[in-house]
C-alpha cells in the first residue's frame, strides 16, 4: 500500500516511535489522526503537522471508538490503523508479577489490538480494503527472561495479528505485525544501559525505524523486522526447542 491520500490513524504517536510514524506518515502525503494518552503531546505533534489530535487510552474500547469516529468526521473512511501503543513494564528477574502489571499489559498488547480491529474491519471488509498495523516485539518471536507479562502478551499480540491475517487478507483487508528489536526511545532509555552498551550503540533512532516500517507497508509484508537476529532465533525454536530453551537465558533490551 502507498499512503498518499490515505487516512491513518496511529496510536502512541505522541512521542517517540510513533511521532516518527506520524510525521513519516503525513510526508507521504497520508491524512494522519495523531493519538496518545498524553495530551499535551498529541496536540503538539498534530499541531506541527497540521492533523487531527485526539488524546485517548486504547485500553478502554470506548476511546479507540471515539477517536475512529473522529477520524471519519474529519476525512472519511479509515484506510490504516497503526495500532503502535505499548508498554515496557519493569524488569522483575524470576518474578511472575502482580496482576497490575499483567492486566496493563494484557490491555496494551493485546486488547488494544483487538479493539481497534472491532472498530473499524466492517469498513474495511464492506469495501475490500484496508491496513491493519500492529506493533509487537522482536520478543515476540524468541522472550525475555526478566520481563514476563510483557513477554507472553507480546506473543499474544503477535497471535492475534497472524489470525487477523489469516481470516481478513482473503478479504482485501491487510495486516502487518511489527516487531522491532531495541530502538532508541524513551521506553529503551528507561532500562538505565550504560552509555556504552552495545545495545545504544546499536539502536535504530525513531527516524531510521519509521523508514523501515515504511518500506514494509510499501510491500504489505505480514512481519515486519528492525533485524533479522530475532528471526534467525525464531527458526533455532522451531529446530530445537529444548536446545533454544536452554540457551534462552541471555536477556533481552
Amino acid at each position: 500500500m502507498l499512503l498518499e491520500g490515505k487516512v491513518a490513524v496511529i496510536t502512541g504517536s505522541g512521542n517517540g516511535i510513533g511521532e516518527a510514524f506520524a510525521r513519516r506518515f503525513a510526508a507521504e502525503g497520508a491524512r494522519v489522526v495523531v493519538t496518545d494518552i498524553e495530551d499535551d503531546a498529541t496536540q503538539r505533534v498534530a499541531a506541527d503537522l497540521g492533523a487531527v489530535g485526539v488524546a485517548a487510552d486504547v485500553t478502554r474500547e470506548e476511546d479507540v471508538r471515539r477517536v475512529a469516529e473522529r477520524a471519519r468526521e474529519a476525512y472519511g473512511p479509515i484506510d490504516v490503523w497503526f495500532s503502535n501503543a505499548g508498554w515496557s513494564g519493569p524488569r522483575q528477574p524470576a518474578d511472575l508479577q502482580d496482576d497490575a502489571t499483567w492486566d496493563r499489559s494484557w490491555r496494551l498488547h493485546v486488547l488494544a489490538h483487538l479493539y481497534a480491529a472491532r472498530a473499524v474491519l466492517p469498513e474495511m471488509v464492506e469495501r475490500g480494503a484496508g491496513y491493519l498495523l500492529n506493533t509487537a516485539s522482536s520478543v515476540a518471536l524468541v522472550t525475555q527472561p526478566e520481563k514476563v507479562a510483557y513477554s507472553v502478551t507480546k506473543h499474544g499480540g503477535l497471535a492475534l495479528a497472524e489470525w487477523l491475517a489469516v481470516h481478513y487478507r482473503p478479504k482485501g483487508v491487510r495486516v502487518s505485525c511489527f516487531c522491532p528489536g531495541p530502538m532508541l526511545t524513551r521506553m529503551l532509555l528507561s532500562n538505565d544501559f550504560p552509555e556504552d552498551s552495545p545495545v545504544l550503540q546499536e539502536a535504530p533512532t525513531p527516524e531510521q525505524v519509521a523508514e523501515i516500517v515504511l518500506r514494509g507497508i510499501e510491500k504489505e509484508d505480514f512481519l515486519i523486522l528492525t533485524t533479522d537476529a530475532p528471526l534467525t532465533t525464531f527458526r533455532q525454536k522451531g529446530v530445537d526447542y529444548d536446545a533454544w530453551i536452554a540457551s534462552a537465558g541471555a536477556p533481552l533490551p
